[in-house]
C-alpha cells in the first residue's frame, strides 16, 4: 500500500549530470568563517557572486546566464546565511579575471569577499538546453571549495540553480540548503480547495488537484514523491494518496465519517490519521498492511497529530482538559494516551496545529493571543514557549522546514489568507503567495537525488 522510498530519477527526470571537480580541502571546521549553528548572532559570509560566463556554444539569445544568476543570488539571500556584495565594488577586479581561471584572493579580499562564486555555462546547440559549471572559492583561508557541473533542459533551469544554492549552503553549514524544497498548500477557488505547489523561493507555482470539491490538510511523505490528503470527492472525507507529479493517485483510507489530519511517520511505515468512527474524533494509526490501531480513548475531541522526528513520539490537539479549550499535548506513538499524556500549551484558551521541528527540540502550533491568533514555539528542553509572529492579523498552521530555521504559516488579514515565510528567532517575514486564498501550508522535506 505505502510507496517505495527509492523512486528512481525522481525530481531530475531528465538529463542531470553533477560532477565534482576539485575538493581541495574536506574540513569544513577549518575555515574561520564557517558559522557556527549555535550561536545566533553570527554575521553572515560576505558573498561575491560573477556574471555568469558564456562558453563555446551558440549565443544566448534568452539570456539564460543572467536569469541562472538572479535565481542563484535569490537562493542564497533567502537562506539568510549570506549578504551579497554589490556588482560595483568587485566590478574591475571580474573583468580582470574574465578570461583566466586564477583567483587573486587577496584581492577578493580587499573589497570585502569572504566567498566566490564564477560560474561558467554554454547553450547545447538544439537550444533545449545548457550546462552549467559552478566553482566557489574561499577568499579569507585562499582555497577552491567546491565545483559542480549540471547538464539538463531548459526547462530544469531553476532546479539545478536550486540544487547548487544548497551545495553552497552545505559547503558553510555541514547542513543542506533548502532552496530546491517546496509547499503544499490548498487554494480556494470555485467553492473548493485545490492542492497547489510551490517552490521555496515562491516561483513554479503549480496547481496538484483538479478534484472540483473540498480537500483538507496536505502532508507530505519524507522522501517528497507523495502527499497525502482528505478529500470530499465521494462525498465521504476519505484520505488520498497522489504523487508530486499528479499522475497518480489512489484512496488510502475510507471508512464512513472523517478521515483525516494524515501525517507520515519518520519511516514512512506509518501514518496517524484522525478518524470519527467512535463517534468521537480518535487518533489511530495505519500501518502498510492497512491495519489500524487506536492511540487515543477519551471522550473530548483528539485531533491534529504530529510525529517527534524519531517517531517515538506524537503532539496532538485535544480538549481534554475539560474546559472546553483546546490545548497541545504529547504522547508515546505506540503506546497512545495508554501511557502518560503530558500537556505542553498553557495561558492560552485556544492552542491547535502542532508541528514538530526536525531537530526534535521544539514544537510549533498556533495560539489565541489577545483577540488574534499567533504562532507560538514550545522549546522541549527549557519547556517554555514564546510568541515568534507580531503584528496585524492572525497567524495560524504553522509548518517547519526540513533544516529547521524556518516556519511557513497562514496569515489572515483583512478577509485575505496568504502565506508568509519567518525564520525562527527573526521578526522579519516574507510573503510568499499572493492569492489572498491560501491555506494550510505543508513544507516539503528534502527531495532524493
Amino acid at each position: 500500500m505505502f510507496p517505495k522510498t527509492n523512486k528512481p530519477g525522481f525530481y531530475f527526470s531528465l538529463i542531470l549530470m553533477a560532477l565534482v571537480l576539485l575538493q581541495t580541502q574536506t574540513g569544513f571546521a577549518e575555515s574561520r568563517i564557517r558559522i557556527d549553528l549555535e550561536r545566533k548572532t553570527q554575521k553572515k559570509v560576505a558573498l561575491a557572486i560573477t556574471d555568469f560566463v558564456l562558453k563555446d556554444s551558440a549565443a544566448d539569445f534568452i539570456g539564460i546566464g543572467k536569469e541562472a544568476k538572479k535565481i542563484l543570488e535569490k537562493d542564497l539571500m533567502l537562506s539568510e546565511w549570506f549578504s551579497s556584495l554589490q556588482k560595483p565594488v568587485f566590478e574591475e577586479l571580474e573583468k580582470m579575471e574574465r578570461s583566466t581561471s586564477k583567483v587573486d584572493y587577496r584581492s577578493w579580499r580587499q573589497v570585502g569577499a569572504q566567498w566566490l562564486i564564477k560560474t561558467e555555462y554554454a547553450v547545447l546547440k538544439d537550444g533545449k538546453g545548457q550546462t552549467l559549471t559552478f566553482r566557489l572559492y574561499d577568499a579569507v583561508n585562499k582555497r577552491f571549495l567546491l565545483g559542480k557541473r549540471y547538464k539538463a533542459s531548459r526547462d530544469l533551469l531553476r532546479k539545478v540553480v536550486h540544487r547548487f544554492a544548497d551545495e553552497v549552503v552545505m559547503q558553510l553549514t555541514g547542513k543542506r540548503g533548502i532552496a530546491e524544497t517546496q509547499i503544499a498548500f490548498l487554494n480556494q477557488e470555485n467553492g473548493g480547495k485545490e492542492i497547489y505547489l510551490i517552490d521555496f523561493d515562491g516561483y513554479n507555482l503549480r496547481r496538484l488537484t483538479n478534484d472540483h470539491t473540498v480537500n483538507l490538510s496536505p502532508a507530505w511523505s519524507p522522501d517528497g514523491n507523495w502527499i497525502i490528503y482528505t478529500s470530499y470527492a465521494a462525498r465521504n472525507p476519505d484520505l488520498i494518496m497522489i504523487d508530486t507529479n499528479g499522475g497518480r493517485r489512489q484512496t488510502l483510507h475510507r471508512l464512513p465519517g472523517l478521515n483525516a489530519a494524515p501525517a507520515w511517520s519518520p519511516d514512512m511505515q506509518k501514518i496517524a490519521m484522525v478518524l470519527s468512527r467512535d463517534q468521537n474524533s480518535e487518533i489511530y494509526t495505519l500501518n502498510k498492511d492497512r491495519q489500524l490501531e487506536r492511540l487515543t480513548r477519551h471522550f473530548n475531541i483528539d485531533t491534529s497529530p504530529t510525529w517527534s522526528p524519531d517517531g517515538k513520539k506524537i503532539a496532538f490537539t485535544s480538549d481534554r482538559s475539560g474546559t472546553g479549550a483546546p490545548q497541545i499535548y504529547i504522547m508515546d506513538s505506540s503506546k497512545g494516551d495508554r501511557s502518560k499524556v503530558t500537556r505542553i500549551s498553557f495561558g492560552s484558551s485556544y492552542n491547535d496545529n502542532p508541528a514538530w521541528s526536525p531537530n526534535g527540540d521544539q514544537i510549533a502550533y498556533t495560539s489565541r493571543v489577545g483577540k488574534k491568533f499567533q504562532i507560538r514555539v514550545y522549546d522541549l528542553n527549557t519547556h517554555k514557549s514564546r510568541v515568534i509572529t507580531t503584528g496585524p492579523g492572525s497567524c495560524e498552521q504553522p509548518s517547519w522546514s526540513p533544516d529547521g530555521r524556518f516556519l511557513i504559516y497562514r496569515k489572515r488579514e483583512n478577509n485575505r489568507y496568504d502565506l508568509f515565510i519567518q525564520k525562527v528567532g527573526n521578526g522579519e517575514a516574507r510573503q510568499l503567495t499572493f492569492s489572498s486564498k491560501g491555506h494550510s501550508p505543508a513544507w516539503s522535506s528534502y527531495f532524493s537525488h
